[in-house]
């Protein structure tokens, strides 16, 4: 090409366009590409950053699942965060991604939710040790930080959920005021509502190790036997007593429960009391066997899981072989239901060391402080 052809040319040719159409445009670009795309000019850049283009995304399907991992380096030091596109691995080979943390976030004890294009941090143990009221909010389109209206009081590992667009948290607070026990948050104006009261709470339903979302009610799964949940549709609370001690994730109206120490998984339907294991999976139980008769003080647990499209991510650690440095491990695991027998198979589609992180010190009583905390899938 001459030269005067060259100077003839637009620089960016959808300069001339009007931002509907350049949207349309930019949205069928891929998402590891949009950061290229907002340093080439003010306006690509304006568009990429605004709301319209991850709306005209969703319309054109174009939204791509990522996995956000949450990391605890040291007890007392800011959580690291990663990104994760299983579905985007180049050559077999996944790999989690560095971005900003928030530097003053309670290193421990907070509840997570994925709403829309963003993660909630709510509540926590802050630095002081003491709970905080604070709600941080994670932009995943642009991966940057900002705090939101905060809760009506100080919670730590409160139960947390998403229905209708709305963020319900209740709990995490072991006094005896029920007035406020739950409070609702509504993203679009940014306001906090308080939840009728439990009645006849006890001080142990304050203590909530998970949360899970099942069938429209909030679940928060306690400590020390059973759940209390709450029903959005009809402003309602309600217990179960059920004393399981796994972890819980929601896939296709299943309820999932997770052994965290020997890698097993079992499965029921929302409505039944009797768990059944998860057949196929003796790979998984494998990496696990066996951990707890060695000379090490280092214990291998699954720290977290979390349901990606129809299928299960789970996270780990392992001691690297750089001693003083971790493996954080994942794996996806999908599942087919055989009906016949009513039997459900599991299969480990992959597993991968996907990062490492520096190892923790170890704490007065043995065991590592280090701890996958948090994971959530986001369409963005």
């Amino acid at each position: 090409m001459s030269n005067s052809a060259a100077k003839e040319s637009p620089s960016f040719p959808l300069s001339s366009l009007p931002d509907e159409v350049a949207l349309s445009c930019l949205a069928r670009v891929p998402r590891s590409d949009h950061l290229a795309l907002s340093l080439v000019s003010k306006r690509y850049r304006s568009l990429v950053l605004s709301p319209e283009f991850y709306k005209m995304r969703s319309l054109l399907g174009r939204t791509e699942k990522c996995i956000y991992v949450c990391v605890s380096p040291h007890p007392n030091s800011t959580p690291l965060w990663f990104i994760l596109r299983p579905e985007n691995a180049a050559v077999n080979r996944r790999l989690m991604r560095p971005i900003p943390s928030f530097p003053f976030q309670p290193p421990r004890t907070s509840s997570v939710v994925a709403l829309d294009w963003g993660i909630y941090v709510i509540g926590g143990f802050g630095l002081n040790e003491k709970p905080t009221s604070d709600v941080l909010l994670l932009d995943c389109r642009t991966n940057t930080w900002r705090l939101v209206p905060s809760m009506r009081v100080a919670r730590f590992s409160p139960g947390a959920g998403v229905v209708d667009g709305k963020i319900y948290v209740f709990g995490g607070r072991p006094d005896d005021d029920s007035t406020n026990w739950g409070e609702v948050f509504d993203p679009k104006t940014q306001t906090w509502d308080t939840l009728v009261p439990l009645q006849d709470r006890s001080e142990k339903d304050g203590f909530i190790r998970e949360s899970l979302v099942k069938e429209d009610k909030v679940y928060g799964v306690k400590w020390f036997a059973g759940s209390v949940y709450y029903s959005p549709s009809d402003g309602k609370w309600g217990r179960t007593d059920r004393p399981d001690l796994l972890s819980y994730c929601v896939v296709d109206k299943l309820l999932y429960g997770f052994d965290m120490s020997f890698g097993r998984v079992f499965w029921r339907e929302s409505d039944e009391s009797e768990w059944k294991i998860v057949k196929g999976l003796e790979a998984l139980q494998m990496i696990f066997h066996g951990q707890f008769f060695g000379n090490s003080m280092f214990s291998k647990n699954i720290s977290q899981v979390n349901s990606f499209g129809g299928n299960v991510v789970l996270f780990w650690l392992e001691r690297s072989d750089d001693d003083g440095r971790l493996d954080v491990w994942c794996a996806e695991v999908s599942f087919e239901r055989r009906e016949e027998k009513r039997e459900i198979w599991g299969t480990i589609e992959w597993k991968e060391a996907i990062t490492t992180v520096d190892r923790a010190p170890f704490g007065p009583f043995g065991g590592d402080h280090n701890k996958v905390l948090y994971s959530a899938t986001v369409n963005v």
